[in-house]
């Protein structure tokens, strides 16, 4: 009764971890998948991140090339150079009213690019650096060697909005420079209007078109280009350019959580591997527990049903005996008292001593006597029987007490498994306080190994920076050796300009006054002090208003913060969809495919399939039918005959359908440029997917309206209207 209790609840134990079981393989298979689609979609913007920066290389290498064209990379090596007496480009020193600007930079063209110098001797030491570097060409405008622009003729043309000179903001100085760029250019509003007076003007409309006075005209559609604009300092990036540049910058915000929700995934799917390898464990053990007390109370069922039906039989055999000894006992008087009268009478013969009486009665008592042998010896049998009973009774009952020791021996032996089971639970709670103690040890153990690969990290930064230091040291020396050179060579160029400007002081050298004393220094020193003193009072809440702009500042930088992370996610997510979008997509295009390639072969004898322009990005591109009729070439859909069409759209119309059925389907003569064989073929293809749907065909032709299951006829009745008739067809032969 007690194993049947142990196997009764070592049962529900085994049900209780197999559910266990089964709930953490759900859950792994969860975080599996979970942790595939993270990968697929890190796979996905990895190759998207490597074709969108080669497409960004090509772009900017064509950008630079056409930089380079333009000599706006040689400005930018002027610039980085750093050398005095460059004012900036055309292009940085004037504005330009909007409505304008169009028409502004088409008159100026590639003069928008120059280098606006103070000299000569600064274009010469440019263009000595651009040679150096090999920096490509420049164009520059030394101030004091442009000559003076003319004054602008009086304007009369109708339709002339002004001089583009005028239209131009610019510092009074650089008047000699946007003359020499835009000259006597006049900004038109049309082209019609600028024609009247085209060899009369140098002229542009505010679309861009160009007419020279030579008679030259220059117009169009103008295509996005890297040009220069008034008030910019550098050509503007294409926008193809700056969407590719968006596009890796949200890939590259997107694989750092991507790469971090991996790894929180794999952690979490090692930590659930091992618990469902315990629970498995766990499972296997209570199994085999399970089973060993099955079969040992398998074992003490058998035993118990042989010592009852021994003792069953045993009690059968007793009660016979009993039974046997018992009529015995009640026989044995009446033959006592039988042999007592034949005694009795065998004396009286003896007495009368009649001879043949004697012998009579001698044969008559010996037959008796035999008789009573025989009795005695029946007695004797019986006792012996009685006595053989009694003893099989005592062996039986010896027997019993063995058994019945027999079972108590059993019933101590599961009293002794019991207590080892239970010394076996203690040991297993034992071992599993030992192996919590070795999982703190081996904590504290990882936690002191994180310590040391902390130090560890530390004193590799330590290094590290070190390693930085001494390479930045280096690197500043050399800076400062090439600021060395640098210095001396704006040195010699400043003695360059000294000299230069030196000549063009004036002769003789004004004097210093004799009477400026100390004094009158102190004083200029005292009226500077005053007029610094009347700029007050200062703005003394401007402390408080910064606070609350830096609060305000914070709050939003934390908003921005959260805002950031919540686009993130949802990109995350977007990509993920995206990925399983793909996903989707292949999973029908490959079974619609295959069913393709059956349904084809089945309507035309032929081979075909189906071909994605862009196998990478199907999105991107679209979808062509290949197909392949029997006894023709490889053809595209677009270069077949009508009844080829026709076979081919069905085709793929039947494989979509046997990837997921509609309910109805309609078609309206599809069978027109058709043969009777390819009829007769459709024809069967649609009673074969007829089982799956219903379908509604208009056809002219025999074989599709003998395949039908129900026949409409419609016919045009006075040529006015329709009306429905009725067909009689011949009945359908069954083939056996």
């Amino acid at each position: 009764m007690e194993t049947r209790t142990h196997l009764e609840a070592a049962t529900l134990e085994v049900q209780q971890q197999e559910h266990q079981v089964q709930a953490q393989a759900a859950t792994l298979a969860s975080f599996d998948q979970d942790i595939k689609l993270q990968q697929e979609t890190q796979n996905r913007l990895l190759r998207e991140q490597l074709e969108k920066q080669r497409q960004l290389d090509k772009l900017e290498a064509q950008e630079q090339a056409q930089q380079e064209v333009q000599g706006t990379h040689a400005t930018k090596i002027i610039r980085r150079a750093k050398l005095a007496g460059v004012h900036g480009l055309v292009a940085q020193l004037g504005q330009v009213d909007p409505q304008y600007q169009l028409a502004l930079e088409i008159a100026a063209g590639g003069r928008l690019g120059c280098l606006v110098v103070e000299d000569d001797a600064v274009a010469a030491a440019g263009i000595d650096i651009l040679k150096r570097e090999r920096g490509g060409r420049a164009t520059f405008l030394p101030l004091s060697k442009i000559r003076t622009a003319k004054a602008l003729p009086s304007l009369s043309a109708a339709g002339a909005i002004d001089f583009a000179i005028e239209l131009i903001e610019f510092d009074p100085i650089y008047a000699p420079i946007f003359a020499f760029v835009l000259g006597q250019t006049v900004v038109f509003k049309t082209l019609q209007e600028a024609r009247q007076y085209l060899g009369k003007y140098r002229m542009v409309t505010l679309e861009g078109d160009l007419l020279e006075p030579t008679g030259a005209m220059t117009g169009g559609s103008r295509q996005q280009q890297h040009t220069l604009h008034f008030g910019t300092a550098e050509a503007g990036e294409s926008a193809a350019i700056i969407a590719l540049k968006q596009r890796l910058q949200e890939i590259a915000s997107l694989l750092a959580p991507i790469e971090q929700k991996i790894g929180q995934g794999q952690g979490s799917l090692a930590a659930h591997q091992v618990a469902l390898t315990t629970s498995r464990q766990q499972h296997r053990e209570a199994q085999l527990k399970t089973e060993q007390l099955q079969r040992d109370l398998q074992i003490f069922c058998d035993r118990k049903a042989h010592l009852e039906q021994q003792s069953q039989t045993y009690r059968q055999e007793l009660h016979t005996a009993q039974e046997r000894l018992q009529q015995l006992k009640e026989e044995l008087p009446q033959q006592e008292t039988t042999l007592e009268q034949l005694r009795h009478a065998l004396g009286e013969l003896e007495e009368s001593q009649t001879h043949g009486e004697w012998k009579a009665l001698q044969h008559q008592l010996q037959t008796q006597e035999g008789v009573v042998a025989q009795a005695e010896q029946a007695l004797r049998a019986a006792q012996q029987q009685r006595q053989d009973l009694a003893s099989q009774t005592e062996r039986l009952q010896e027997k019993i007490e063995e058994k019945k020791a027999t079972i108590q021996t059993l019933e101590d032996q599961t009293q002794i498994y019991q207590q080892q089971q239970q010394g076996n639970q203690q040991q297993q709670t034992q071992l599993q306080e030992a192996i919590s103690s070795f999982k703190v040890n081996l904590a504290q153990l990882e936690q002191r190994l994180g310590t040391e690969k902390a130090a560890r990290d530390q004193a590799e930064q330590h290094l590290q920076e070190r390693s930085s230091l001494h390479q930045n040291l280096i690197w500043q020396i050399q800076k400062n050796q090439a600021d060395q050179a640098e210095q001396q060579t704006q040195i010699q160029q400043l003695q360059t300009q000294l000299a230069s400007q030196a000549a063009a002081l004036p002769e003789p050298l004004p004097q210093i006054p004799a009477d400026l004393t100390l004094e009158q220094l102190r004083q200029d020193l005292q009226s500077l002090q005053r007029r610094l003193t009347a700029m007050e009072p200062v703005n003394m809440l401007a402390i408080e208003e910064y606070d609350r702009t830096h609060a305000r500042l914070v709050e939003l930088t934390d908003k921005l913060a959260t805002l950031e992370s919540e686009r993130t996610e949802l990109l995350l997510r977007i990509e993920n969809f995206r990925t399983l979008r793909y996903q989707s997509f292949r999973e029908a295009f490959d079974v619609i495919d295959q069913n393709f390639q059956t349904i084809f072969a089945e309507l035309s004898d032929g081979d075909g399939h189906l071909h994605l322009d862009n196998p990478e990005d199907p999105f991107q591109g679209g979808l062509n039918l290949v197909a392949h009729p029997k006894g023709k070439p490889v053809q595209r859909l677009a270069s077949m005959s009508g009844g080829e069409k026709s076979l081919t759209a069905l085709s793929f119309i039947f494989a979509l359908q046997k990837y997921r059925p509609s309910p109805f389907y309609a078609f309206d003569e599809v069978d027109m440029f058709l043969d009777g064989a390819n009829v007769e073929r459709l024809s069967a293809m649609i009673q074969k997917q007829a089982q799956q749907a219903q379908f509604i065909v208009v056809s002219l032709r025999r074989p599709m309206i003998e395949a039908s299951d129900r026949t409409i006829g419609v016919t045009q009745a006075r040529g006015t209207h329709t009306q429905v008739i009725g067909i009689q067809l011949p009945p359908k032969v069954t083939q056996a």
